[in-house]
């Protein structure tokens, strides 16, 4: 068999490595945090869970106030840290507290971060699942994502439906029925360097209530540009027209 012309082994191995880089992920790692929080920063009340599917939970709970009176002080709490206070805070894991003044004032929240890096004009889609739940019924608390510390709100307490719910005692979210909803978000880098990327749960209008932020399966991935598919399908088409022929000639001179 005559070996495959030299431009088009070129033109196969660089169409194989575009789908290769196509694929892969960026720097970004641990989203579905089986290495509990590695890789995270967190600020104020977050965990991830121990046993059984690791969730990555997030809530507005303090520890010395009796948020969901009249359970106790820190009943709602999960980590053993407080939920940050922006009366003494002036940003939340980096991102700057007024700009989570969304719908009302914001008095509380928790989030977890990580940066990954990008280039300029680099098109990142973020995928994650979510859930959330919330025992303030005066104010929209809300579940929000931060890139490059620009906020936006995807869940607050006057969303319906509410993917969750209350299955035992009022405030209890250890015997909440969580169901989770998948949201994606695609970001162009600017320029090249780091980008951060966080996800919190805020406070909205005062320090009564409390609500919960559950979320796995984070992703990062770079989505490729209109000429990188060019390139990769014209030399798979190469590819495909050679062995058609290769197939073709074959046929013809059997016997």
């Amino acid at each position: 068999m005559k070996s495959i012309p030299r431009s088009l082994a070129a033109t196969a191995v660089f169409a194989l490595a575009s789908a290769s880089a196509m694929a892969q992920s960026t720097t970004f790692q641990n989203g579905s945090f089986e290495s509990g929080l590695t890789n995270w920063s967190t600020d104020g009340d977050v965990l991830v869970t121990t046993s059984g599917r690791k969730i990555g939970i997030l809530s507005t709970a303090s520890l010395d106030y009796e948020d969901d009176a009249p359970l106790g002080a820190g009943f709602n709490n999960n980590s053993g840290t407080a939920a940050v206070d922006f009366s003494f805070n002036n940003n939340l894991a980096g991102v700057a507290v007024g700009s989570l003044d969304i719908g009302g004032f914001a008095y509380e929240g928790s989030a977890l971060r990580q940066s990954f890096m990008a280039t300029a004009g680099q098109q990142i889609t973020v995928k994650f699942d979510w859930a959330f739940l919330s025992s303030d019924t005066a104010n929209a608390d809300f579940g929000f994502i931060a890139i490059n510390d620009t906020v936006v709100s995807f869940v607050n307490t006057a969303s319906s439906p509410l993917v969750s719910s209350f299955t035992g005692n009022f405030g209890d979210f250890g015997a909440a029925s969580w169901v989770f909803t998948e949201n994606s978000y695609t970001y162009t880098a600017a320029s090249d360097g780091a980008v951060s990327l966080v996800i919190g749960v805020a406070d909205i209008g005062d320090y009564l209530g409390t609500s919960e932020l559950r979320i796995d399966n984070v992703s990062v991935s770079a989505v490729p540009e209109p000429e990188t598919y060019a390139l990769m399908l014209a030399g798979l088409g190469l590819m495909g027209g050679y062995i058609r022929r290769r197939q073709k000639k074959g046929g013809e001179t059997a016997v």
